[in-house]
C-alpha cells in the first residue's frame, strides 16, 4: 500500500504541473488573440491548420503508452477550451442534440464549442453563409446506405466551401421505455439508420411498423411517448431520453461508418493527405464523361467518388460530383482542373481539405 500511495502522490504532482502548463498555454493563446486584434484580423481567430500541425507533431513524437488517437482527443479538447477563452466556435449541425451529426461535431471541435442544432441540412448551410455559425457539420455518405443526396444538392446554390471531413463509426441501438422486445409494435428512426438495420429488423421484428423520423434524436423522443414504441439511435440518446437499451450494435454491417463534411467560408490549407471535391456539368454527347475520366487517369489522379444529380428545372441534364485524392495546389491536380474547365459547361471546386484515413 505504501508503494501505491507513493505512485499516487507522483501522479498528483504531475497533475499539478499539467494544470499550470495548461493555464500557461491558455494565457499565451489569449496574447496571440490580442495581437491579431491589433492587426485587424479578429475574424481569423481559429486556425485549423495550426491545430493539425500540433496533432501531427504530437503523434510523431509520442513514445507511448498512450495511443495517438487518445492523445488527439485530449488535444482537441485543449484546443476547444483555449478557443473558448477568446471566442467559442459556433458550430451548426443537423439536430436535435444527440444525433450522430452532433456527436461528430463534438469529436471534431471539442466540448467547449457552442453547438447550434438545426432541423434541416439546408438550414445548416444558410447559417454558415450568413455568418451565424462559424462552421457547419453535415452528413454526406454512409458506408452501408451510400450518399446523402440532399447534402450534395445544397452545394448547387450555396457558396460555402468544404474545409474538412469527419469519419465516425456508427453503432446503432434499439431503445424503448420497455425492456421487452416482444412488446414493440412501432420502430422510429431516420431513413438512413432504418436502411442500415434492414436485415436485423426483418429477422427480429418482421411484423413491426417502421416509421421514418427527421433524426435519430427525434425518433428517441417519439419512443418516449408509448411503451410499445422503440427507436433506432445512438447510445447517447438512451441516456438523454431515459430509454432502455433493448439491443445493441444492430447495424447490418459491423464496420458501419458515416462521413461528415465540415463546411465554412475559408479555404483549408494543405495537410499531409488531402482530398478535393468538385462539381461540374458537361455536354450531353457521346463519350463526354469518358473524356473527363481519361483526363484524370492520364495525370494519375485517383477518383474516390463520382455521383450524378439531376439539374433543377432542366430534365435529363445532370451535375457530376467528384472526390479525388490531392489538393488544388498539387501541380497535377491544378493541371487537370485547368484542362477540365475547357471541357465543362460549369465547374466549381467545392474545397480542398485534409483527408481522414
Amino acid at each position: 500500500m505504501a508503494k501505491i500511495q507513493d505512485l499516487r502522490h507522483k501522479i498528483d504532482q504531475i497533475d499539478d504541473q499539467l494544470l499550470k502548463l495548461i493555464n500557461r498555454r491558455g494565457k499565451l493563446a489569449i496574447q496571440i488573440g490580442q495581437e491579431k486584434s491589433k492587426k485587424g484580423s479578429p475574424s481569423h481567430f481559429h486556425v485549423p491548420h495550426r491545430e493539425r500541425e500540433i496533432i501531427d507533431r504530437i503523434k510523431h513524437s509520442n513514445a507511448g503508452p498512450f495511443p495517438g488517437e487518445s492523445l488527439e482527443h485530449v488535444f482537441r479538447e485543449i484546443f476547444s477550451a483555449t478557443l473558448a477563452l477568446e471566442k467559442p466556435l459556433r458550430i451548426g449541425f443537423l439536430g436535435p442534440k444527440t444525433t450522430f451529426s452532433h456527436q461528430a461535431a463534438i469529436k471534431h471541435f471539442g466540448h467547449s464549442a457552442k453547438f447550434l442544432p438545426h432541423t434541416t441540412i439546408e438550414s445548416v448551410f444558410r447559417q454558415v453563409e450568413q455568418g451565424i455559425c462559424d462552421y457547419g457539420v453535415v452528413p454526406v455518405e454512409n458506408s452501408t446506405e451510400g450518399v446523402i443526396n440532399l447534402t450534395l444538392d445544397c452545394f448547387v446554390d450555396s457558396p460555402v466551401l468544404i474545409c474538412g471531413e469527419i469519419k465516425s463509426t456508427i453503432a446503432l441501438y434499439l431503445l424503448s421505455k420497455t425492456s421487452d422486445l416482444k412488446k414493440i409494435k412501432t420502430v422510429y428512426s431516420h431513413p438512413q439508420p432504418l436502411g442500415q438495420c434492414r436485415h436485423w429488423l426483418n429477422q427480429n421484428l418482421p411484423a413491426v411498423k417502421q416509421v421514418p423520423a427527421s433524426s435519430t434524436a427525434n425518433a428517441a423522443e417519439m419512443a418516449t411517448k408509448r411503451s410499445t414504441s422503440a427507436a433506432i439511435a445512438g447510445k447517447l440518446a438512451a441516456d438523454v431520453y431515459q430509454l432502455h437499451l433493448i439491443a445493441e450494435n444492430i447495424q447490418d454491417r459491423v464496420k458501419n461508418f458515416t462521413r461528415f463534411l465540415v463546411i465554412g467560408k475559408d479555404k483549408a490549407k494543405m495537410g499531409k493527405h488531402n482530398r478535393t471535391s468538385l462539381m461540374f456539368s458537361i455536354r450531353d454527347e457521346t463519350g463526354s464523361l469518358l473524356k473527363v475520366l481519361h483526363l484524370f487517369a492520364r495525370n494519375k489522379i485517383n477518383l474516390t467518388k463520382i455521383e450524378s444529380r439531376p439539374l433543377k428545372d432542366r430534365p435529363w441534364e445532370y451535375l457530376f460530383y467528384v472526390d479525388l485524392e490531392g489538393h488544388t495546389q498539387d501541380p497535377l491536380v491544378h493541371k487537370s482542373l485547368e484542362s477540365l474547365k475547357k471541357m465543362c459547361l460549369f465547374l466549381r471546386v467545392l474545397g480542398s481539405y485534409p483527408r481522414k484515413a
